[in-house]
């Protein structure tokens, strides 16, 4: 590890998990808590990371240090107890799902991205495809170690340090650098889903589905074609899954229980049709295949909830400018009309998204976390000329409708905005004051957003 009491680590270009946010900035690699105090404590404005599978500009910091916890110097897991596990931040999901496989266990609550981080979905209090049933990341998070701007270690959870609990988780790593997270575990039911999929005709037909399918099964989203004019605008695919509780018994605590299926390698071609006639074939086709193959299947868990892993070059796609995800959170007294405008606009403003996602979602109470009631609309654009003007105006729709734009991915949004979005700011900025006075603690985001 370097600290800077000797030679200085030199300058990288680092980027968002989209490529679209670039940084110089110093990696910091801290193999121990020693090594991490000593780190924060130099000189010069610094920030956390973990994988840097923010989308943005959240784990990014230009004449920065990105201080990163060394996964294999640090104790990364603790056995279970009494229902919960003890891991270290820098663990990814990648290597503790599998493990805590083994014991026939697994967690309530994944986003969608393997590599993430354990600090990192805490500090976005990430969620995946049921939420509805579930929660966030912030209902199965039982206590935090967070090593605090000034050094200090301290241990935090609902009934003790509960503010500096409630403003980490959600927090996006501005707090202080978490180090280690006691998470609830559940018994992992069977490796195998019994997946529903309903193609939809029509934008009403997808929102009417999406909402019934989320009575009865776990993990549901719904994917949204807005590219056809007139009556089939916003048909779609709804993808719906549970467990298949009938086999647990032969699944369960085996070592093979969870492997992660490897992915494919997506053709140098697929690139060439990102434009808006390749977009609507593109979606035509997968929507006419689902019209045919519509009813009950067998899915392996890991496709269900990770379903971009099946393609491990994915985002090489959309290089060498990124893309952009713009995913908000529609109140549920306005989803109808308000995920309808979203999507025109998105069409109208000659930069059709590649991907649209729909899900729905409960309340949540973190200080600057995500969740509401209601649905939450992801689009993915590439980065091009126009791109990050459409998504100014998509953020200020939302502003305009009591929504709000998640953290984790956003690039846009400005102070105005995030400050009506988020209606704890101000707590959380004088939580920030009293923990780290001199500002020491920064990410782009944070500066961008004035947090």
């Amino acid at each position: 590890m370097s600290t800077g009491d000797e030679e200085p680590q030199p300058w990288s270009i680092v980027s968002g998990w989209t490529g679209n946010c670039r940084s110089r900035s110093r990696l910091i690699r801290c193999s121990s808590i020693d090594d991490l105090r000593t780190s924060i404590q130099q000189p010069g404005r610094w920030l956390p990371r973990g994988a840097g599978c923010s989308y943005g500009d959240a784990a990014i910091l230009e004449e920065g240090r990105l201080v990163l916890l060394d996964h294999e110097a640090i104790d990364e897991q603790k056995q279970p107890a009494s229902g919960s596990v003890t891991v270290s931040a820098a663990v990814t999901l990648r290597t503790l799902l599998p493990a805590l496989a083994t014991r026939g266990l697994t967690l309530p609550v994944v986003p969608g991205v393997l590599d993430a981080t354990i600090g990192g979905i805490v500090a976005a209090d990430a969620h995946g495809k049921n939420h509805l049933t579930r929660g966030s990341i912030r209902d199965v998070t039982d206590s935090l170690r967070l090593m605090l701007p000034s050094g200090d270690l301290i241990d935090c959870d609902r009934s003790d340090g509960t503010d500096l609990f409630e403003a980490t988780i959600g927090g996006m790593g501005l707090t202080g650098m978490i180090t280690e997270a006691t998470l609830q575990v559940i018994p992992l039911l069977a490796r195998t889903v019994r997946v529903e999929q309903i193609a939809t005709s029509d934008l009403e037909s997808s929102l009417n589905q999406l909402r019934l399918l989320s009575q009865h099964h776990e993990h549901v989203a719904a994917w949204l074609d807005p590219t056809p004019r007139g009556a089939a605008f916003g048909r779609g695919i709804v993808v719906a899954g549970s467990p298949y509780l009938e086999h647990q018994q032969s699944q369960m605590a085996h070592p093979s229980n969870w492997e992660l299926t490897p992915g494919s390698t997506l053709p140098p071609l697929v690139a060439s049709l990102l434009t808006p006639v390749g977009i609507s074939c593109h979606n035509t086709l997968r929507h006419l295949r689902a019209r045919f193959w519509r009813g009950t299947s067998t899915w392996k868990l890991d496709r269900l909830l990770f379903p971009l892993e099946r393609w491990k070059n994915w985002k090489q796609i959309y290089k060498p400018a990124g893309f952009h995800q713009h995913q908000s959170l529609v109140p549920a007294a306005v989803c109808d009309v308000v995920i309808r405008k979203l999507l025109e606009m998105s069409v109208s403003g000659g930069c059709p998204p590649t991907l649209v996602v729909l899900k729905m979602m409960r309340g949540g109470s973190g200080w600057l976390s995500f969740p509401d009631e209601g649905m939450t609309l992801s689009m993915d654009f590439r980065s091009e000329e126009g791109t990050v003007d459409l998504l100014r105006q998509l953020d200020e729709r939302v502003a305009q409708e009591q929504g709000r734009v998640y953290l984790a991915k956003d690039s846009t949004l400005t102070p105005e905005l995030f400050r009506a979005m988020y209606p704890d700011l101000g707590r959380f900025q004088k939580l920030r004051q009293q923990f780290d006075p001199q500002q020491k603690l920064n990410s782009e985001l944070s500066l961008r957003l004035k947090i």
